[in-house]
């Protein structure tokens, strides 16, 4: 049963995650990521997939500094990116069990670099390449929902970045 309810919570996650990156502006993408990612790590947790989970948890906290980060651009706040990596590779020493550990945590480090410098292009790009990784930490520890989303999330990614490929071939 509670394996049922992970995957219904991670579907959720799914939902809302595909929907972000149709959004236009790097706020709205990473709020709706809050959402997603609160409901995916009790999907990890119900999993007990503990990686997954606290790789979400940092998300959350990322995201939402992110945002915050973006609106207050007074302080140069870069050391806080030093510091989310730091935090990561921290986290992949304390959590590892085997390779397939570390995948989910290399993706956030991936990720982080681009949504921190707000190029929406590069965000997008970046997240389909590290939902590649998501699958193959999602396959290892039988998440039927991380599975789908993640090939769906490919999809829908590469769809929407190829989209804007030609939006600009088409201006020029």
């Amino acid at each position: 049963m509670i394996y049922i309810v992970s995957q219904v919570i991670g579907f959720a996650a799914f939902a809302i995650s595909i929907l972000a990156y149709h959004k236009n502006k790097k706020e709205k993408i990473l709020g709706s990521m809050v959402v997603s990612n609160i409901l995916n790590l009790i999907h990890y947790l119900l999993l007990g997939a503990y990686t997954g989970f606290i790789t979400k948890i940092i998300a959350i906290f990322r995201d939402s500094f992110i945002i915050l980060k973006d609106k207050n651009k007074k302080y140069n706040k870069s050391i806080f990116l030093y510091i989310f990596i730091i935090i990561y590779i921290t986290v992949s020493i304390i959590t590892y069990k085997n390779i397939w550990s570390l995948f989910p945590l290399v993706a956030a480090i991936i990720y982080l670099i681009p949504i921190w410098n707000g190029n929406k292009k590069m965000v997008k790009q970046t997240a389909l390449f590290c939902y590649f990784l998501w699958l193959a930490y999602n396959i290892f520890i039988f998440s039927l929902a991380g599975i789908i989303s993640n090939i769906v999330s490919i999809i829908s990614t590469g769809i929407a970045v190829y989209g804007e490929k030609n939006k600009k071939l088409e201006k020029n």
